[in-house]
């Protein structure tokens, strides 16, 4: 699990009025909306003695824990307490906040420390607005690492044997050559799919014959996303954006939206919805037993061929990441932390410096340079 990325917290349409928990990267934050009803996200830890903010309420435009009543606001600050409310607040008694933008129907909050110029973008999901576009949305929870899934959606090679039953066509798991094009924080690749043709009104039974799909699949570390755009028959535009969140080492949740440019009457929403769920039911029947749970640190612990070539480019920023020293240290997390010692992922304006009452999670350390 990394830092200083953009996660999706939730829909925009989900946080309302009240306090909302949220588990991001193993550790747990709080979101609501400010009095001018703006997104906000906290580290759900009380400085004083622990207590979950989550667990208590909103007071004007802070949170209150629910333990002493302490109150936070927006920036994170302590602004009264209520056993000594003439006495002045300890510079320490601030929790940790995080830059958030609503965009897309979505809450995308960054977590990290970096000063905004050197945050990666959004990714561009300009679709998603389009009145011309029918879009479906929901959630899927794996029992599975968060790279895991996001390889997973980047993988044509399984749908064959995986989805046999619902899109992939078993008796030509062929795939074509393609080329991976690149980018900072993403990349894509547009590729052939053989779709079996099917009749009924579930499209159960097979013809025999089949068609081919002009598929674009892709990826993006904010959110983090993997995004596919499909072309089933000409003037017919599919297009599906998956954020896969880490809430823990082993467990995702999927924050998904689904769009069409045919079939537009709400009366196909619920079939849509059906589908997309059964073929994530399908990826997660393989995905809770695949061993190791999380994708291996080295290339020689699996092998790999030419039509991996998107998951190789995934992987090969995902290394080059965690080597900038943004990935979570796990093994001392549990180690010396849980249950001992609280931590949180470090907001930006820990890089101003001055007192904290809480440590920041630990990090894989960088290997050190060895001279020349």
């Amino acid at each position: 699990m990394l830092i200083n990325l953009w996660y999706v917290v939730m829909p925009s349409a989900q946080l309302t009025d009240g306090l909302a928990p949220v588990q991001l990267l193993g550790q747990p934050f709080v979101a609501f909306r400010d009095e001018a009803g703006h997104a906000r996200l906290l580290s759900d830890i009380c400085v004083h003695r622990g207590g979950s903010l989550s667990a208590g309420g909103k007071v004007g435009a802070t949170v209150q824990c629910p333990y002493h009543g302490w109150r936070f606001g927006a920036d994170g600050r302590c602004s009264h307490i209520p056993a000594q409310p003439e006495a002045r607040v300890p510079v320490k008694a601030r929790v940790d906040a995080y830059p958030t933008v609503e965009r897309h129907g979505w809450i995308w909050a960054f977590l990290g420390d970096l000063p905004e110029a050197e945050r990666p973008p959004l990714p561009a999901l300009d679709w998603v607005d389009d009145p011309n576009v029918r879009v479906v949305a929901g959630h899927f929870d794996w029992d599975a690492s968060w790279d895991r899934v996001m390889e997973n959606g980047l993988d044509f090679a399984h749908a064959p044997f995986v989805h046999g039953s619902t899109f992939g066509d078993p008796d030509h798991p062929e795939i074509a050559a393609f080329e991976v094009q690149r980018d900072t924080w993403g990349g894509q690749a547009q590729m052939l799919m053989r779709r079996p043709v099917r009749k009924g009104w579930l499209r159960r039974r097979p013809t025999g014959e089949h068609v081919e799909v002009a598929t674009v699949p892709g990826y993006h570390f904010s959110g983090p996303c993997a995004t596919l755009h499909l072309t089933p028959r000409p003037g017919w535009t599919i297009h599906i954006v998956s954020a896969h969140v880490p809430v823990a080492a082993n467990r995702t949740r999927t924050w998904w939206m689904m769009g069409r440019t045919f079939l537009r009457s709400p009366l196909f929403d619920r079939r849509t919805i059906a589908s997309n769920l059964r073929i994530f039911e399908q990826d997660h029947e393989v995905l809770r037993k695949v061993r190791p749970e999380r994708v291996p640190d080295t290339w020689q612990q699996e092998v790999s061929v030419k039509s991996d070539g998107l998951q190789i480019a995934f992987r090969q920023r995902l290394r080059e990441l965690e080597q900038r020293g943004w990935r979570i240290d796990e093994a001392r997390l549990a180690r010396e932390f849980t249950g001992r010692t609280a931590c949180v992922v470090p907001g930006p304006e820990r890089r101003e410096g001055g007192a904290w009452a809480i440590e920041t999670i630990p990090l894989v350390a960088l290997d050190p340079v060895t001279p020349a």
